[in-house]
């Protein structure tokens, strides 16, 4: 089934959520989970795992700011996208929920912002689950090389395309792609794009919803909050998942992650690099439910 949609009021922003459940009927008596995306992504390409965890949760996503449907403040002012919105914005759509207590699954950036609300308002999750989350240790914070690197790429990104399916083409064809299933291809060209007029007036053309300024603008700030120092204060268990073939750079922070925070460990998905969930939604999805069962770290 197709995820319920809306737009909620957060932080001063009209933030735009998706729901999956099972059924029609009854869903409020299954137990909540909150899903954060990644950078330059957007809620709608978890639905392969989160329909496989919607059997046992009412699952609960949404499009960060400048991402999907959600608002979009000006990426010419940097400070837009401090990191310190993104944990604002998640603490502020949790409470227009009333969600606490509740286990998360947070990817990259996500893993990031949800990191850190666990370290500083113990309260908001229960169990965590971060997938290759963006946490320098102090020895990588001055490193601002790769930073720079990926906002310069996402400057440089191509936002048109001619229609889905070019891109799809397009993109199966890209080393950071290559590995993602059809299904979420699908779901990036269809609900990551909006329709446009060409340069002839006439329709066809897609462009994506979150352009390459805000994405830069996200990795420019990627150490604008020292998640790092509050992970010793994280209280609820936590996985830290990495993707069998990401490099050693990511994998290391992986490692070091799931050593800072007291009752954690670190597991690798077979066959993924850094976008396992769009590379590797059944397999996350066993770990997910294999943890949020009751395994311990």
């Amino acid at each position: 089934m197709p995820p319920d949609e809306g737009f909620i009021e957060a932080n001063g922003l009209r933030l735009h959520y998706l729901m999956w459940y099972p059924g029609s009927e009854g869903h409020l008596g299954f137990p909540p989970l909150l899903m954060l995306h990644a950078n330059g992504f957007l809620a709608r390409l978890w639905q392969p795992v989160a329909e496989r965890l919607a059997s046992r949760y009412h699952v609960y996503a949404y499009d960060v700011r400048g991402h999907g449907d959600s608002d979009k403040p000006p990426p010419a002012d940097a400070d837009n996208y401090h990191w310190r919105h993104l944990v604002a914005d998640l603490r502020a759509f949790m409470d227009a929920f009333a969600l606490r207590d509740i286990p998360v699954v947070a990817h990259s950036s996500g893993g990031a912002t949800a990191a850190y609300l666990a370290g500083t308002q113990p309260g908001y999750f229960s169990r965590l689950v971060l997938i290759e989350p963006i946490i320098m240790p102090p020895q990588f914070r001055p490193l601002a090389a790769p930073r720079d690197a990926m906002a310069q790429a996402a400057r440089r990104r191509r936002q048109v395309w001619p229609g889905p399916g070019e891109m799809i083409e397009s993109y199966r064809k890209r080393p950071t792609f290559e590995r993602w299933t059809e299904e979420c291809l699908r779901l990036y060209a269809e609900h990551g794009t909006f329709p446009r007029e060409g340069a002839d007036g006439h329709g066809g053309q897609v462009q994506l919803k979150c352009s390459g300024e805000v994405e830069a603008r996200m990795f420019e700030n990627s150490v604008s909050l020292d998640v790092w120092e509050v992970l010793p204060d994280i209280t609820c268990p936590a996985i830290v998942i990495r993707g069998e073939h990401t490099d050693a750079f990511l994998g290391s922070i992986v490692d070091a992650v799931a050593g800072e925070i007291p009752d954690a460990r670190a597991l690798a998905i077979p066959g993924a690099d850094h976008l396992a969930p769009m590379e590797q939604p059944e397999a996350l999805a066993k770990e997910v439910l294999a943890f949020l069962d009751g395994g311990r770290p």
